[in-house]
Formats: C-alpha cells, sequence, structure tokens
C-alpha cells in the first residue's frame, strides 16, 4: 500500500535526496527545498511504501502567472519505483491541493530524455507548452569585453531601481515566447518570486537610458560554485540594440571577479534572440527541459 502524506520539516534532506536519485546529474539545491517550503500555498509531499520513500512531489501556485488558473506541480519517482501506483498517488494528493488553491489546471516541466514521465503526463491528456534549453557557461574559459550601447549606463541593481526593474518585467514576462501566458503579478508577487533570498544583488544589473530602467539582468544563487540568470528582460522600445547583450557581459565580468564556476541559464527553443547571445557568449547545452499543462487528477 502507498501512503501519501505531507514532508515534515526535518525531513528535507529526504525529499532532497529522493530528488536526486532521479536526477544525479542535476541535484535540487537544499537552500531551494527551505525556500520554497515558506511560500504560501506550497507543499511538499512524500509517498512511502512499507516506511521507504519512494517518491517525492510539490505542487504550489504557479508563479508564471499567479492570478491565474495553472498550479505548478514536480513529481519525482525513481525508477525503480515507477508503474507501481507511486505518481499516481502523489498526483492525486497534489491535484487536492491545487484545488484547494483555487486552480484547476497544473503546469510541470520535465527532462526530455525522462521518457516515462513525458509518457505518463501525455497519457493523462496534458501537452506541450514549451520546451527550454539548460545551458552552462565555464567561467574559467569565459572570456568578455563588456560592450555598452550608446546612450546606456549599465549599472548593479540597487533597491531603488527594483521599481523601474518591474515594469520592464511587465513588458518582458508577457512577451515569453511560450504556449502559456505570462504574467509578472503584482510588483510585490513579482518581487517575493524574483528579488528573493537567491538573489546576487552584485551580479545583477540594469541598463539605463536617459535615467529610465530599459533593461535588467537578475542572478541567482544555485549551488556553491553556480549561479543561476532568473531572468533577463529589455524594455520594447529598447530591443535590438544589444542591451541583453551587454547585461549578461557584465554579469559574466562581475561573476569572474568570484569563487563561482558556472553560470546556468534556461532558454525558450522560440526565444532565438537569447539563444544566440547565449551562443555567442560561450553557453553549452547540456539539458532540454518540456513544459506541459493539464488537468487536474480526479479520483
Amino acid at each position: 500500500m502507498i501512503d501519501v502524506r505531507e514532508l515534515r520539516d526535518d525531513e528535507v534532506d529526504l525529499y532532497v535526496e529522493v530528488r536526486t536519485r532521479v536526477h544525479p546529474d542535476n541535484p535540487m539545491p537544499r537552500d531551494v527545498v527551505v525556500e520554497d517550503r515558506k511560500r504560501p500555498g506550497h507543499v511538499d509531499l512524500v509517498a512511502e511504501r512499507d516506511g521507504e520513500a519512494v517518491g517525492v512531489a510539490s505542487a504550489a501556485t504557479f508563479m508564471g502567472a499567479p492570478d491565474g488558473d495553472l498550479a505548478y506541480v514536480t513529481i519525482r519517482v525513481p525508477r525503480e519505483h515507477r508503474r507501481q501506483g507511486v505518481g499516481t498517488a502523489l498526483h492525486l494528493r497534489a491535484s487536492e491541493h491545487a484545488a484547494s488553491l483555487g486552480t484547476q489546471r497544473f503546469y510541470c516541466v520535465v527532462r526530455a530524455d525522462d521518457a516515462d514521465s513525458l509518457g505518463y503526463f501525455r497519457n493523462r491528456g496534458y501537452e506541450e507548452a514549451g520546451r527550454m534549453q539548460d545551458v552552462f557557461l565555464d567561467l574559467a574559459t569565459a572570456d568578455v569585453e563588456p560592450l555598452v550601447p550608446d546612450g546606456v549606463e549599465i549599472r548593479p541593481l540597487t533597491p531603488d531601481l527594483d521599481r523601474g526593474a518591474y515594469e520592464v518585467a511587465l513588458e518582458a514576462d508577457a512577451d515569453i515566447p511560450t504556449g502559456e501566458q505570462h504574467e509578472s503579478g503584482t510588483f510585490e508577487q513579482w518581487s517575493a518570486h524574483s528579488l528573493g533570498p537567491f538573489l546576487l544583488r552584485d551580479l545583477s544589473f540594469v541598463a539605463l537610458e536617459s535615467g529610465r530602467v530599459v533593461g535588467y539582468a537578475l542572478l541567482h544563487q544555485h549551488k556553491d560554485d553556480t549561479a543561476e540568470h532568473a531572468m533577463t528582460g529589455v524594455a520594447r522600445a529598447a530591443r535590438g540594440r544589444g542591451v541583453a547583450l551587454a547585461l549578461k557581459q557584465a554579469q559574466i565580468a562581475a561573476a569572474k571577479e568570484t569563487d563561482l564556476a558556472w553560470l546556468r541559464t534556461q532558454n525558450d527553443l522560440g526565444n532565438a534572440p537569447m539563444r544566440r547571445i547565449n551562443d555567442e557568449l560561450g553557453y553549452v547545452h547540456r539539458f532540454e527541459w518540456v513544459h506541459l499543462t493539464g488537468p487536474l487528477l480526479r479520483r
């Protein structure tokens, strides 16, 4: 019999261990789990059989559109425990939680090389909303000379510039090329998601033109030796002039002066301009992720 229950605060390491067994080359940072558990509406689940943890899941508000009808779900079941009802049991419990949040659908992300998980969701009516490349930059070999467009100033993101970055995000988030419309939410919602405890302000920058923010680039701490590009956004009127490239070059140059070894980012396959920038800067492809949306599972 499979028993699904909420994860206790003293079981974070158990959650991380199960997830790492599924994708050992892409371990979940413990600090991310701890911070996620503080968010309103977030729940972590563990599935047990005969006292052994055989799978974990999380369900929460989908921060890509915090006021929409989507909740986010992640289900991780090690291969030796698949096809035994573990994923379904977790999916059902996560769906009940999502329904309690007032949402009607799930958004999930699955590795493109995980045929079992892709088949599981597709068999339950989930459809592809987009694909993302996961790419990494080796800072030891990265060679950049920041080039700033005429009339533009690149400056570290200080708190007094947060509101200006948000104004750019309202345009940049809406233009993310994906099957589901992304929304920034309120300034408070955007700040909690984008400027939270993992933000590296010294490695996050804004582009200013005539004193107004026209672009921003955020770096979050991922692991001890790796930082993650959370978002690079440019105001519509300032696009096509090299602002995004200048922001990323500034981040790389600053990161090379730290103890970081890698920068990581994910880009939608449909975002050709940003993919070209990453290729030009030397980012190397490692994974691909399939983004799916579909119905809550009903008993």
